[in-house]
């Protein structure tokens, strides 16, 4: 029988996952505080295995042990094994691919994974198929820049972004240089915690002065060119947040202009090569692709008309900053899997433990992340509807360990 200090540690637990849940649903499931944030140890991490270019399989009955009642609501004397493969049964008549903006993910062309601890635990769909996560690419931008900060290329998320790239001579209008008007107290961290007064998240609905079904901020002045309008309206900081994907495409120039390479490169090297992700089995697409392709999202023929020049950079290719990394569900199961762990791999950090290291989702019905809290879940989600953590009974892998005979 539980003790009354192992139910209320329960209870804490699903209203930690409830609170992550809710975050998730406006695109970031896991946050912390703002300002620098104390580096994660690497204790804690005992039990945790990290996949090689293949994930190891963990069987229900591996991860639950059948005489481990699950005291989940509703469920009764029911064990953890019995409550998780209900669980499954119900997602498997309901996860389904995503329809957004027009696209279409019937039949197989979505995929969830699921892992725990390093091991992938529960499929959906074909976890293998891989398309371009809308703005989940927004996890891979902050990375970049966390990692130029670690890499002593930018002093501090709150460097003048001017002081490494103006723009000028490369941006297609005068009143964008970054040594211009307000962007002359523009900092990273202002684009990537969407406080720096540069309003357009898709050219599409920007033409009617709207961020989708929202009424463009009061701030800004709306010409209805999309293209004209990707600048700082005000001065940075001193409005509240608006979600911007104009701002993630200035931040991934600049970040290429300090790396001098390709975004996509830096990720291969700092990251995703440690992890068992070779380069040739994810993409980012570059922004000039989806400025330029009109049925990007077909029921938004314009959206991506904000995405300005220049489109290459140091002779580098500006990678979609906003979004648009093509992978898989289990792929990024692993990159949630570094988020729970807090940037460490295999007993080496791989990247500094900030809030430049979170979990985010795509509105096509993407979504990467990880919750560590002891639990160390992560889920990869491709095109589909509906699950995210919120859904997961995360309460059933507190305490439990997986055994070590796992084949």
């Amino acid at each position: 029988m539980l003790s009354k200090s192992t139910v209320n540690h329960s209870v804490f637990v699903l209203l930690l996952v409830v609170w992550l849940g809710i975050l998730s649903s406006c695109g970031v499931d896991e946050q912390h505080p703002a300002g620098d944030t104390p580096q994660a140890g690497m204790s804690g991490l005992e039990g945790v295995v990290f996949p090689e270019e293949e994930w190891i399989s963990l069987k229900p009955e591996e991860a639950f042990p059948d005489d481990s009642h699950s005291y989940m609501a509703g469920t009764g004397g029911s064990t953890t094994l019995s409550s998780w493969t209900g669980w499954v049964k119900a997602m498997e008549k309901s996860v389904t691919g995503g329809t957004w903006k027009g696209e279409d993910h019937s039949q197989d062309r979505w995929g969830v994974a699921i892992a725990w601890r390093g091991y992938l635990l529960q499929t959906f769909g074909d976890p293998d198929y891989r398309f371009q996560t809308a703005s989940l690419g927004k996890a891979f931008t902050m990375s970049c820049l966390q990692l130029a900060i670690d890499e002593g290329l930018i002093r501090s998320a709150d460097d003048l972004v001017m002081d490494y790239w103006t723009g000028a001579g490369e941006l297609n209008s005068k009143h964008k240089f970054l040594d211009q008007g307000h962007h002359r107290k523009l900092t990273f961290r202002h684009l990537a915690e969407h406080v720096s007064g540069l309003p357009v998240t898709n050219g599409d609905s920007w033409q009617k002065c709207q961020n989708y079904d929202n009424i463009a901020p009061d701030w800004a002045t709306c010409t209805g060119d999309p293209d004209h309008d990707n600048y700082s309206h005000v001065e940075p900081g001193t409005v509240s947040r608006s979600y911007s994907s104009g701002a993630y495409w200035r931040l991934s120039q600049a970040l290429t202009a300090v790396w001098k390479k390709s975004l996509k490169q830096v990720m291969d090297e700092r990251l995703l090569s440690k992890m068992g992700i070779p380069p040739e089995r994810w993409d980012w697409t570059p922004g000039r692709t989806v400025r330029h392709d009109k049925n990007w999202y077909p029921e938004m023929p314009g959206y991506g008309l904000f995405l300005d020049p220049p489109y290459e950079v140091e002779g580098q290719v500006v990678v979609g900053g906003p979004g648009w990394v093509v992978m898989s569900a289990k792929d990024l199961a692993r990159f949630g899997l570094l988020v729970a762990t807090r940037g460490v791999w295999k007993g080496e950090r791989l990247i500094s433990d900030t809030p430049f290291l979170r979990s985010h989702a795509g509105g096509n019905g993407s979504l990467m992340a990880g919750v560590g809290a002891g639990l160390f879940v992560s889920l990869g989600r491709v095109t589909t509807t509906p699950i995210s953590l919120s859904d997961l009974p995360l309460h059933l892998f507190a305490g439990n360990r997986p055994r070590p005979q796992v084949q």
